[in-house]
């Protein structure tokens, strides 16, 4: 018998030995599962706020959308709007019990309180989202800010319709005061 294939023998037994030692303990598999069930919740709080900034917390349609994602039945009550430029969803949200803490960094413009109007607050807002695991069913059970949160675009095109709709003198003032702030605004809340 060569050398060489000898060799290859003996590589090939230790090779089968280590496999069958292996198997023969309880191995913890690798993190791919906790990777994949992390991606799975971020992908879950990125998708409930792209619906956001696009308006779909501010009509019933839209509600519709996003409900599937969270665990409230209805469309939580609010007295104010924070509109945002932006928003990023923070990678690896650490879990604990079946519950994961995903932090998303919006980039706030200003707030619209439905009885004040709008005022331009340029600012850096961080919101902490619960998503929890259910047997597999991933869904947003909590938030520290409820408040909608679209995008300036999304934010004008609301103001414009309920200024459209408007009957009352106050209240159309208070829409074209609101148009009139947040057009004049920057897109980007620290644009020079």
């Amino acid at each position: 018998m060569s050398l060489l294939r000898r060799s290859l023998l003996t590589f090939m037994f230790v090779a089968g030995a280590a496999c069958w030692a292996a198997a023969q303990f309880d191995m913890p598999l690798p993190h791919t599962q906790q990777d994949t069930k992390s991606a799975d919740v971020r992908e879950l709080v990125s998708k409930y706020c792209r619906l956001d900034y696009e308006g779909d917390r501010l009509d019933e349609k839209g509600w519709a959308k996003i409900q599937p994602l969270v665990a409230w039945r209805s469309n939580p009550e609010y007295a104010e709007i924070n509109v945002i430029s932006r928003y990023s969803v923070d990678p690896d949200p650490p879990s604990s019990k079946g519950k994961f803490a995903v932090t998303v960094h919006y980039r706030l413009l200003g707030s619209y309180n439905l009885t004040n109007g709008y005022v331009p607050e340029p600012a850096d807002q961080t919101v902490e989202y619960t998503v929890t695991d259910n047997n597999g069913d991933l869904q947003i059970t909590d938030s520290e800010n409820n408040l909608p949160h679209p995008s300036r675009a999304t934010m004008l095109k609301w103001l414009n319709e309920k200024l459209s709709a408007a009957q009352d003198e106050k209240e159309k003032s208070r829409y074209q005061e609101a148009l009139k702030q947040l057009q004049a605004q920057p897109a980007s809340p620290f644009a020079k």
